[in-house]
């Protein structure tokens, strides 16, 4: 029996022809591979970079110490700290730190925190930032409405006898209001101003923050026109406020994003 022949196969090159049938080789295309994930941008506006985790946990632990506070002076527990720490601090007596005071207790007042937090949103308007302005202004307005609110739930009458150099405020003592007003905005104000800068320039700049914040609140104890609990119950709101800011502001972020 004949075997048939075998088919024909011949090289040409780009192409395997056997027989009638041609093969076509491809061209290996180049792998592409992923692009390296760019990293995360830092955030512009405070209440982002603090985010719903961190709004919530600010907002729980401010307000359950301000509860604590408030309950030591509503019993009276509060009575004895506040005396030693009012007597220790009014031992300073000299026409230097007069001055420095005088100028601190100014930062905390409604004109200072009124201003700062208005040209920060006017900046933030100029930038096209429209809800991160009415974040500001409703930051600074809620806080001071809940300083308003909270005085005259507790009707804390103010040390009176112990205060100097300054006229007596006529509203009530707790909480502080300076302290309360400047926990909540200057936090947002100062953060605006660097946003643009180096991680350490931003921590450098909010420990600047939180020293003025803790000299405001000191001022009003060395000036005698709050007690020392007013001061701490101030800054407990505050910062709760700033939470409850924050937590609300990333809520309404992520559902205008989805």
């Amino acid at each position: 029996m004949r075997r048939p022949p075998h088919p024909s196969v011949r090289h040409d090159g780009s192409s395997l022809a056997i027989d009638s049938f041609r093969v076509k080789r491809e061209p290996i295309k180049p792998l592409k591979l992923p692009k390296p994930a760019r990293p995360k941008r830092r955030q512009s506006f405070l209440p982002l970079a603090i985010g719903t985790t961190g709004g919530v946990a600010l907002a729980t632990i401010a307000f359950w110490f301000f509860q604590d506070q408030a309950e030591r002076v509503v019993a009276g527990r509060a009575d004895r700290y506040d005396d030693i720490i009012m007597d220790t601090i009014h031992r300073i007596d000299n026409p230097a730190m007069h001055a420095v005071m005088e100028a601190v207790t100014q930062l905390g007042s409604h004109a200072a925190i009124g201003t700062a937090a208005g040209l920060t949103a006017l900046a933030m308007l100029r930038k096209g930032r429209t809800q991160d302005a009415w974040t500001v202004v409703i930051s600074t307005g809620g806080a001071m409405a809940i300083n308003t609110i909270l005085k005259n739930i507790y009707q804390r009458q103010r040390p009176q006898e112990l205060a100097r150099r300054i006229k007596l405020p006529t509203s009530h003592s707790f909480p502080s209001g300076h302290s309360l007003l400047s926990a909540a905005t200057y936090p947002i104000v100062t953060h605006h101003l660097v946003q643009d800068e180096s991680v350490a320039t931003q921590a450098v700049a909010h420990t600047l923050a939180g020293l003025i914040i803790l000299s405001v609140g000191f001022s009003r104890v060395y000036f005698g026109v709050h007690f020392p609990s007013d001061v701490l119950g101030g800054f407990a709101a505050g910062f709760g406020w700033l939470g409850l800011t924050s937590l609300s502001h990333t809520l309404v972020e992520k559902s205008a994003e989805s």
